[in-house]
């Protein structure tokens, strides 16, 4: 009874939105000796007192009279009884979603993207601000993260092919992968939580995501901006997104969710949703959508910091830049005087703010004989966050060359190095995100850009996560009557041949 009142309350509330809370029945006034469905009252028109006193009367309160006519009127639905279904369906009738009464009205399927969530405001949610424990998971992250897609990379990479630049966000990955998680259950949920917190679990990380994201700081000069999306196929026959996992998603990553046909304009809504986020460095995510995917779980990360200090022309001229196999190249090299130096006894670098000092640029150089695949390796929290804390307030002359790269990869093999693995597959529990059982994820899209000159650093990730279902296409049957064959006419209640022969030459005619 509770669900049904909470949805007759959601449809009055959507009537009275309309502004349609009366249909009129000029049609019927005349016809007094045929039943008019949904005018409880016997008033010669439908409106929401007729779905109140009906409501009202189901609820078996006693106060609440209904005529001989009017329970004929009011059994909208023709199964003999008065229920909450007869209320909602004079409801939907009245803020017009539906067009008749007691006929069941199957929901249209959408022909493009539409947002239900552009309207909706987000729960009050109460975050817990980055601690200790928090930054701690972030760092383990962030360094098992590059070392296990560094090893990725340099296993495919070709004998003798050179190594690629390389940049990942791990804020990025951890947000959208945090909004999977929410959709997890059972051991699928327990290796994701372990992966993105150690034990903090992730109604914690839930909140931890939402203050430390609505806090960090976007200013001109040093611009940060993160946004987060939900597109689900448009098909209740294999997704059916449970109510918690979109007010959790809203509430904590200000997630909008997209329901949409999954066909080529989905992908270019997609595709537009990550250029804008991206402010244009990110142009396009996907090329098709596979018939087995059903939802995409996407972050988009953009910053475009100005130097504090930016460099003038004639600190910016030619120099020598060394290769890993000992070969020279020649970059603009960017000199610079600054007052923050690293050193871990690894490696040594520096730091160089960008505009209100919230966010600085660091590099960091392995010493000498040790290679940055080496330095990475035995990258953990620990190390990444003694490099940190090794700043020192002193005065450092770096040479930093001007570059500007894109990377993209899938995330699936250094995800599963890092522990988790039953998520991509079929024994996965993602019923929190579909209650269809069978859904899984499939991939873990990332990619990233990043310019840096004498002005300051643009820098974009996006990250994206692909559900899918074991439904696949049915390859069509191809059968062509090229040459001789066989033939029946069949009863089938009896599956029996009532004639059966072949045919050898079909240009033969009868004698």
């Amino acid at each position: 009874m509770k669900k049904s009142i909470k949805h007759i309350a959601a449809a009055l509330a959507l009537c009275i939105v309309s502004g349609t809370c009366a249909a009129p029945l000029s049609t019927f006034a005349d016809e007094t000796t045929v039943p008019v469905y949904g005018d409880v009252n016997l008033d010669q028109k439908i409106d929401v007192s007729d779905a109140v006193l009906l409501a009202r009367f189901a609820a078996e309160d006693r106060t609440a009279s209904i005529t001989a006519d009017g329970r004929i009127n009011a059994d909208v639905n023709r199964d003999g009884n008065l229920t909450s279904d007869d209320t909602l369906q004079i409801l939907e009738y009245i803020s017009k979603k539906r067009a008749v009464l007691g006929v069941e009205q199957p929901p249209q399927p959408v022909g493009k993207s539409v947002c239900l969530t552009e309207n909706l405001n987000a729960e009050t949610v109460e975050g817990k601000k980055a601690d200790s424990a928090f930054v701690d998971a972030q760092l383990g992250f962030t360094a098992n993260l590059l070392r296990e897609t560094d090893l990725i990379e340099s296993k495919e990479r070709g004998e003798n092919e050179a190594p690629k630049n390389l940049m990942i966000s791990p804020l990025s990955v951890s947000l959208a992968l945090g909004m999977a998680t929410n959709g997890a259950k059972g051991e699928t949920l327990a290796e994701m939580e372990k992966l993105l917190g150690g034990d903090l679990g992730i109604d914690n990380l839930n909140a931890y995501y939402a203050d430390y994201v609505k806090n960090l700081p976007s200013q001109e000069g040093a611009e940060m901006h993160i946004a987060n999306s939900i597109w689900a196929r448009d098909n209740a026959a294999r997704l059916i997104v449970p109510d918690a996992f979109l007010r959790t998603t809203k509430s904590y990553y200000n997630a909008d969710f997209y329901k949409a046909p999954f066909d080529e304009t989905t992908v270019e809504d997609i595709n537009g949703w990550v250029n804008d986020n991206t402010k244009g460095m990110i142009p396009k995510l996907i090329d098709r959508i596979e018939y087995n995917q059903i939802m995409y779980l996407i972050n988009a990360v953009a910053f475009d910091g100005a130097w504090e200090w930016p460099l003038l022309d004639e600190q910016v001229r030619e120099g020598k830049f060394t290769l890993a196999d000992g070969t020279d190249v020649t970059a603009d090299m960017m000199h610079d005087e600054l007052g923050v130096y690293l050193d871990d006894g690894r490696a040594t670098g520096f730091m160089k703010d960008y505009k209100g000092g919230k966010y600085s640029f660091a590099a960091v150089l392995p010493n000498e004989g040790t290679t940055v695949a080496d330095y990475i390796k035995d990258m953990n929290a620990d190390s990444l966050k003694k490099l940190l804390d090794s700043a020192s307030y002193e005065t450092v002359y770096t040479t930093l060359p001007k570059f500007n790269f894109d990377y993209g990869t899938s995330l699936v093999p250094a995800l599963q190095n890092m522990g988790m693995n039953i998520a991509f597959t079929d024994e996965a529990d993602m019923t929190g995100m579909n209650e269809i059982p069978g859904t899984r994820i499939s991939n873990v899209i990332h990619k990233t850009y990043i310019q840096v000159d004498e002005k300051g650093t643009k820098a974009a990730a996006v990250t994206a996560i692909s559900a899918a279902d074991g439904v696949m296409p049915e390859e069509p049957k191809h059968v062509n009557l090229n040459r001789p064959f066989l033939f029946m006419i069949v009863d089938n209640e009896n599956k029996l041949p009532v004639f059966i022969g072949y045919v050898m030459d079909p240009t033969q005619k009868p004698e």
